[in-house]
């Protein structure tokens, strides 16, 4: 890794850290400099503007998201891929979800900034629709997720942590 990548990242980290702890609206470029230990024309070399960090914040969360489901490609192993997802989906982190909801929120103002997650939803269906045994059960699996992300990242309902244990339980038997 390079020296300019290892940078970009421990901006991301920054921006990261900083939406998990103050939340979206305090996202600026300055406190995100300052968080990365770096000057603002340093952040700016990196990263042109706030979008610009955010689309990087995003290819983040979706690169991790991506590569559970690319890893068994070869062998169309369905069942682990989305015993993988399940996994990955249940155990976000609070900094994760921060970013989501702060990608969201900059995303009602420009649409475009979530291109990237239209790409990965497009390939992810894509795939299920084609190396799956059971295309209808592993959608309804990724539907479930997504729906349960959704609601929590914009807070609109917490599930409990039994409510949660409940959910990720039936999603398991669903694919078995």
């Amino acid at each position: 890794m390079t020296n300019s990548e290892k940078t970009r990242e421990r901006i991301r980290a920054a921006a990261q850290a900083l939406v998990a702890e103050q939340g979206s609206a305090n996202l600026t470029l300055e406190a995100v400099a300052k968080g990365a230990g770096i000057s603002k024309g340093g952040l700016l070399y990196h990263y042109a503007n706030k979008q610009a960090l955010l689309e990087g914040m995003l290819e983040d969360l979706l690169a991790k998201r991506e590569a559970l489901f690319l890893s068994n490609v070869t062998n169309h192993n369905s069942r682990d891929q989305l015993q993988s997802m399940i996994e990955a989906e249940f155990s976000l982190t609070a900094a994760e979800r921060a970013t989501a909801n702060a990608i969201l929120a900059a995303g009602a103002e420009d649409p475009q900034l979530l291109n990237p997650a239209r790409d990965y939803f497009k390939l992810l269906f894509a795939h299920i629709d084609t190396a799956s045994d059971d295309a209808a059960s592993a959608m309804t699996v990724i539907l479930a997720l997504q729906g349960m992300q959704l609601l929590e990242t914009i807070g609109l309902h917490q599930l409990t942590t039994a409510e949660k244990s409940r959910l990720k339980a039936s999603l398991l038997r669903l694919i078995a």
